[in-house]
C-alpha cells in the first residue's frame, strides 16, 4: 500500500508478520523480552498514565491496514511501568488482522503485562457521541490515573467537519457531539482538566474551533493543521519517549508526539507538508480575547465600507497559508493559518492583528512543520472559501460568534447592525471585460477601482479552442498572472507551455499561493481510482515537485489521509473539462482525456503545447466565490512561434 508505510514492510521490520495478523496477543510473546529490557534502561515515568486510544479504523484500515500498522508500531515495545493504553477499535468494514472484528467494538489493554483483548462490545457507530462517551466512561471507571491522554484516530475535517468517520454508517462526529460525549463523563474544569493531552491523529484538527471545544477537558491539544499523510503518528516513538521518562511532564510527552511524527513522516517520504502542534489550552482565554476583538474590529470596518473591506480581506486570506485544498475537485476545508492571516491583515485591522499574533505565539507551545508549511504557526482559523458552508460553521458551538456574524454578513450581504451598509458583489458586470495585447504580445486588461472592490483574486484560464466553437477543452487555471491592485491592471505570463505529467497535459487548479511556492491539485484517475495529484511549484528552483495523490474530501467532510506516492508503471488517466457549442463556462464537465503508464523517470514539467489555437481569459473571483471571465485573447501556436490576437469587442 503506497503512502501508508507499507503494511508488509512494517510487519517484517518488527518481526511480527505471522504472529500479529493471527492474534495480537500472540505477538506479545515475541515482544515482551525486548520491551522489558528497553523499559528498564530508561527513567521511570512519574505517576500512573492512562492513554485512551479511540481508533475508528474506517477506510484507512479497510483499504490498506493503516490502523493495523499503528497497532504494530504501538506494540513493538512494552510501555514502562505505570503506563496503560486502553484501546477501542471499530468503524471499519474489514481489518488487516484476525483479532479485530468489523461486526463488534473491540477493547484492548496494553501495559507491561502485554496486550489483552477484553470482552467484545456490541457493534455501534463509532461516530456517535454515545459510543465515545461509553469508551471514556469505561476507561474512567476501570483505570485510575494521575495523568490521562485521549487520542482520537481517524479522518478529520477541521472545525466544520469534525472527526471520526465510520465508513459503515457514513457518519462523522461533529465537535458538538465530541463535547457532549466529554460532558456526559467529566466536569469541565479549566484549572484541572481531566486530560493532560487531547490528541488527534487525524487531518486538519489544529484549529481555533477545536481548541475552544476542548478547553476545560484537556491541558494541551496536539493536532495537525494540514492533511495528515497515511503514516500518521509514530507510536513506537511515543512509547519510546514514555520509556525514557518523558511522562514526568505532559508537555514533554506532547513534544515527543510532534517530533516522532516528523520522524515517521521523513521515513515515509511525507514530511514536505506535514504539520503538528501543541496548543496550551490554559492560554486560550488571552487568544480568544484578541481574536474575538479582531472580529469585532473587522465587523465595524466592514459596515463602514463593505465592498472595499471584504475584497481586501479576501485577498489577504487567499495569500495566507491554507490547508486541505479548497478547490472544486479537492473539496473545501475552509481553513487558513491564524497567525499568517493576522500578520497579513495588520493594515486592515491595526488595533488587534498584532495582539492575535502575540497571543497565538504564547498559546502554541511547540510545533513542527515541513518546508512547504514553514509559514504555519500552529492553529488554523475558519475562512469561507466556499460560502455555502457558512450554515454548517454557524452550527458549531465552539466556533467564534464574532466570525459567524462577520461571515454571515459576507454571505447574505445584510449588516449585523442597522447602521451597517448592505453589500453585494456584482461581478456579472465584469463578464467579457475587454482585453488587449501590447506590442510584445502580452495580454492585459484594465479594471476600475469600483470593479476591483468586487474582487478577491484574479486567475487565468487556458482553453483549447476551435474556430467553429464546436468543442472547447479547458486546460485549467493558474495563478501565474501579474496583478497590480494599485493601477488596476492584470497581465498574462503565457509562454506557450503548460504543466504536463510525463509529457501529458493536465488540468490544473490552484490550491495555495504563497510568496515562494504555488500548490496545484490535478484531477486524475490513478490505477482506476479518482484522486487529486498534489504538485508544488517552487519559485526558488523554478521546478515542480510531486507530493502525492489523495481522494477528495467526502460528503461528510472527512479529509483523506492516504497520500499515495506515484511510481513507475502506475496507470494514470488525466481529466479535462469540456463543453459544446452554445454553452457557457458553467457547463464544463469533467471527462477522461489520456490514459498512460508512468515511465521510469516521470515528472511534472512545463512543456510546449501542441500547435493550435488557444484561448486565454482572466478569471475574476469575488470574496463569495462567484466569478466572471474576461473577453478572450487568442494564441496561435505554430512551430514554437506565438501570435497573439484579441476577440472583437
Amino acid at each position: 500500500m503506497e503512502g501508508n508505510k507499507g503494511y508488509g514492510v512494517w510487519l517484517r521490520r518488527l518481526g511480527l508478520a505471522l504472529a500479529f495478523v493471527t492474534c495480537l496477543g500472540v505477538a506479545l510473546a515475541y515482544m515482551s523480552g525486548a520491551g522489558q529490557a528497553a523499559a528498564a534502561t530508561g527513567q521511570k515515568t512519574t505517576g500512573k498514565w492512562v492513554v485512551e486510544l479511540y481508533m475508528c479504523g474506517t477506510d484507512l484500515e479497510s483499504r490498506g491496514g493503516a490502523a493495523t500498522n499503528d497497532l504494530v508500531e504501538l506494540t513493538a515495545q512494552l510501555p514502562p511501568e505505570g503506563v496503560t493504553f486502553v484501546i477501542q477499535t471499530g468503524g471499519a468494514k474489514t481489518w488487516y488482522n484476525e483479532t479485530v472484528k468489523p461486526q463488534e467494538l473491540d477493547r484492548f489493554i496494553y501495559d507491561q503485562d502485554g496486550l489483552r483483548r477484553l470482552e467484545p462490545q456490541p457493534d455501534a457507530d463509532m461516530a456517535a457521541a454515545d459510543t465515545l462517551a461509553g469508551f471514556l466512561r469505561f476507561a474512567q471507571d476501570n483505570f485510575a490515573a494521575d495523568h490521562r491522554v485521549l487520542i482520537v484516530w481517524d479522518h478529520g475535517g477541521g472545525t466544520v467537519g469534525g472527526a471520526c468517520y465510520d465508513e459503515r454508517t457514513q457518519h462523522m462526529m461533529s465537535l458538538n457531539q465530541m463535547q457532549e460525549a466529554l460532558a456526559s463523563v467529566y466536569e469541565n474544569n479549566r484549572e484541572t482538566p481531566p486530560f493532560d493531552i487531547v490528541g488527534f491523529d487525524c487531518c486538519l484538527m489544529a484549529t481555533y474551533g477545536v481548541a475552544n471545544n476542548f478547553e476545560g477537558y484537556g491541558r494541551y491539544l496536539v493536532a495537525s493543521q494540514e492533511l495528515e499523510p497515511g503514516n500518521g503518528w509514530y507510536y513506537s516513538g511515543i512509547v519510546k519517549g514514555l520509556q525514557e521518562g518523558v511522562g514526568s511532564e505532559p508537555f514533554v510527552l506532547a513534544q515527543v508526539m510532534c517530533d516522532s511524527y516528523m520522524e515517521g513522516c521523513r521515513a515515509a517520504g511525507t514530511a514536505d507538508a506535514a504539520t503538528l502542534s501543541v496548543t496550551d489550552l490554559s492560554k486560550l482565554p488571552q487568544l480568544r480575547e484578541a481574536y474575538e476583538q479582531m472580529g469585532i474590529e473587522a465587523i465595524k470596518a466592514a459596515e463602514q465600507a463593505p465592498k472595499q473591506f471584504f475584497s481586501r480581506y479576501a485577498r489577504k486570506a487567499k495569500q495566507a497559508v491554507s490547508f486541505g485544498g479548497n478547490t472544486r475537485d479537492t473539496g473545501y476545508t475552509n481553513m487558513i493559518d491564524m497567525g499568517d492571516f493576522a500578520q497579513r491583515t495588520e493594515d486592515l485591522l491595526p488595533a488587534h492583528a498584532q495582539k492575535v499574533q502575540q497571543a497565538l505565539a504564547a498559546a502554541v507551545s511547540y510545533k513542527v512543520n515541513g518546508p512547504l508549511k514553514k509559514g504555519s504557526q500552529g492553529l488554523s482559523c475558519y475562512y469561507p472559501y466556499q460560502i455555502e458552508q457558512q450554515t454548517y460553521f454557524e452550527q458549531v458551538r465552539a466556533a467564534s460568534e464574532q466570525y459567524k456574524s462577520l461571515y454571515r454578513y459576507l454571505a447574505t450581504g445584510e449588516a449585523p447592525s442597522p447602521e451597517g451598509l448592505v453589500v453585494k458583489f456584482d461581478v456579472a458586470a465584469m463578464e467579457d471585460l475587454p482585453v488587449d495585447a501590447d506590442k510584445d504580445g502580452t495580454v492585459f486588461c484594465k479594471m476600475t477601482p469600483q470593479q476591483m472592490e468586487n474582487l478577491a483574486a484574479v486567475r487565468c484560464d487556458l482553453i483549447l479552442y476551435d474556430g467553429n466553437q464546436n468543442f472547447i477543452c479547458m486546460y485549467g487555471n493558474d495563478a501565474n498572472v501579474d496583478v497590480d491592485w494599485d493601477q488596476g491592471v492584470c497581465k498574462d505570463n503565457f509562454n506557450g507551455t503548460w504543466m504536463m505529467l510525463d509529457k501529458h497535459p493536465v488540468y490544473t487548479d490552484v490550491t495555495e499561493q504563497t510568496e515562494d511556492h504555488i500548490t496545484y491539485a490535478i484531477p486524475i484517475k490513478l490505477n482506476g481510482q479518482d484522486m487529486n495529484l498534489f504538485v508544488v511549484y517552487e519559485g526558488a528552483t523554478g521546478k515542480y515537485r510531486i507530493l502525492g495523490a489523495r481522494a477528495a474530501i467526502n460528503e461528510q467532510g472527512a479529509a483523506d489521509r492516504n497520500l499515495v506516492q506515484l511510481k513507475p508503471g502506475d496507470t494514470v488517466t488525466t481529466q479535462q473539462y469540456v463543453m459544446g457549442g452554445g454553452q457557457t463556462e458553467k457547463d464544463f464537465k469533467a471527462v477522461d482525456a489520456a490514459t498512460f503508464q508512468l515511465g521510469e523517470h516521470f515528472a511534472v514539467t512545463d512543456e510546449p503545447l501542441p500547435d493550435g489555437t488557444y484561448g486565454y481569459v482572466f478569471d475574476f473571483i469575488t470574496p463569495t466565490g462567484d466569478y466572471a471571465m474576461s473577453g478572450m485573447a487568442f494564441y496561435e501556436l505554430q512551430k514554437g512561434d506565438i501570435t497573439t490576437s484579441v476577440a472583437a469587442r
